[in-house]
């Protein structure tokens, strides 16, 4: 026989008892998880998403009352049944939200409902803090549409969990207060990474043109998955002064509206900063400017697509940034670049791999400053841009690194000139094809000690490789095809053949 008792831990609650928010820990959720062995799964459920945990696979199961069966939910697998594909929040280690003992909160079972009408933003952040308050959980919202008259914040080990596409979330703001974010989480305003940890956000869509979308701001271990990003005022996704945050699973049809309208944005709240903040329901509450780094963070398995042409895809904003890796993923259709890092901003540890910068104005722009930045890996990865009306500028810029290695990447496009490099330290280039350029393939314009081996230059107007001022370039096994001047050199240029 099937258990129905839920085993939470949390005390009973009956079907249709009118719920009270001030007896979370006494109280349980009227949809909450059924454990059982996978052959004690009724063969029907009883309603509409209602879910049934298989504990010798370790998935869970939701009834679709439209497809009359069982689809899977959540879940990893057992090491007998894995399921392949569904590593869902293992790298956020979310190891308390998802004990058997957790349990998952329907929020049709609070009166939240998402008929597109009601604002339900504080009734959700209640919930919220409920769950808080019991040791974490699972919250599930049904397809609707959700409007959010606040900015509900997130606790610890918590999970926000969605039907997809159909599960619409929509930030409401009074007028002059456009951009405050949709989700954020608990401790926002605390130094450091003391914010809320252990928490996730997967399967929703953000279509939110008043607000910014889900803000990890202080925070630590955190996953986005499955993200589905519409109309946004900024960005889908803002990562502030937060580390380990997980991007896994990221689709953005469209940019901000507002200023600054980047899908994603990587941030750190300095001293002073007017931006970043959360909607508390009558007040804007600005996001603890205390300096702390965005660090360890990855962005993987995106596409950003978006039909509105923002100023770029992916931005990496107020230093310092560290250990950003994006990865696995295309961008499309930015008016000024697909990747970008503030001018004079500090950048440590950035990787861009498997990456592919299509049909923007310029490819990957790591803004111009001297030195201080450490640590840049670029590999897999291409820039091409077809319309001589939408390139411009450069295809891949990069200034004040020490310590770079560039492989395997192909800039292709009538771009002003195809690779640009600045005040650089140990630049290392292997395998690099640069092609098409109004100008020059490769320019090492100022004050740039590299290496260069195995590329082509091709196709551009005026020269092959230029080596700028103060700049000290060692380079073999370069082609060029159709090329002004192969080589210029106003610096140091040494090439070495191989016997």
């Amino acid at each position: 026989m099937v258990d129905h008792t839920p085993r939470l831990g949390l005390g009973t609650y009956e079907q249709g008892e009118q719920w009270n928010h001030t007896d979370a820990v006494e109280a349980i959720d009227a949809h909450a998880i059924v454990h059982g062995p996978i052959s004690e799964r009724p063969a029907t459920g009883e309603y509409d998403d209602e879910l049934y945990h298989a504990t010798d696979q370790g998935i869970t199961w939701r009834w679709d009352a439209a497809s009359d069966d069982w689809t899977y939910f959540s879940g990893r697998g057992s090491d007998e049944q894995p399921v392949p594909g569904t590593s869902h929040f293992t790298t956020a280690r979310l190891t308390h939200a998802r004990t058997a003992e957790t349990p998952v909160w329907n929020v049709e079972a609070h009166d939240i409902e998402g008929d597109g009408e009601t604002a339900v933003g504080q009734a959700v952040h209640d919930l919220f803090k409920d769950i808080a308050d019991a040791g974490g959980g699972i919250v599930y919202f049904p397809p609707g549409r959700y409007l959010l008259e606040r900015t509900p914040l997130i606790g610890d080990d918590t999970i926000v969990l969605g039907a997809g596409r159909s599960t619409v979330l929509v930030g409401i703001r009074p007028d002059g207060e456009n951009g405050r974010a949709l989700l954020s989480n608990m401790g926002y305003d605390e130094p450091g990474y003391d914010g809320a940890s252990n928490w996730g956000v997967c399967n929703v869509r953000i279509d939110s043109p008043e607000s910014t979308g889900i803000m990890p701001a202080h925070a630590a271990n955190v996953r986005l998955e499955r993200i589905y990003g519409d109309r946004i005022h900024y960005h889908h996704i803002d990562v502030v002064s937060s580390k380990n945050v997980v991007i896994d699973g990221y689709w953005a049809t469209r940019g901000g509206e507002g200023e600054s309208d980047a899908p994603v944005q990587f941030d750190s709240q300095q001293s002073g900063t007017g931006w970043n903040s959360v909607w508390d329901g009558s007040a804007d509450v600005l996001v603890a400017d205390d300096g702390t780094p965005t660090r360890d963070c990855t962005l993987t398995n995106f596409e950003i697509d978006p039909a509105n042409d923002p100023d770029y895809g992916i931005h990496l904003h107020r230093g310092t940034n560290e250990g950003i890796t994006i990865t696995d993923g295309t961008i499309t259709g930015c008016e000024y670049t697909a990747i970008r890092a503030d001018p004079d901003e500090q950048i440590v540890d950035l990787t861009i791999d498997c990456v592919s910068c299509l049909e923007n104005a310029r490819g990957i722009t790591l803004g111009e400053i001297e030195d201080g930045r450490q640590g840049l890996t670029i590999n897999n990865v291409t820039i091409r841009t077809e319309d001589g009306d939408v390139a411009a500028g450069s295809g891949l810029y990069a200034a004040g690194f020490d310590g770079a290695a560039i492989s395997n990447v192909t800039v292709d496009g009538p771009f002003t000139n195809a690779i640009i490099f600045d005040d650089m330290a140990d630049l290392k280039l292997s395998t690099v094809t640069a092609t098409g350029a109004d100008h020059q393939s490769f320019r090492f314009r100022a004050n740039v000690d590299a290496t260069l081996t195995t590329a082509r230059a091709a196709d551009c107007g005026t020269v092959g490789l230029y080596v700028g001022p103060d700049s000290r370039v060692a380079y073999g096994g370069v082609t060029f095809d159709d090329v002004g001047d192969e080589v210029v050199v106003d610096g140091d240029l040494r090439e070495w053949v191989s016997s």
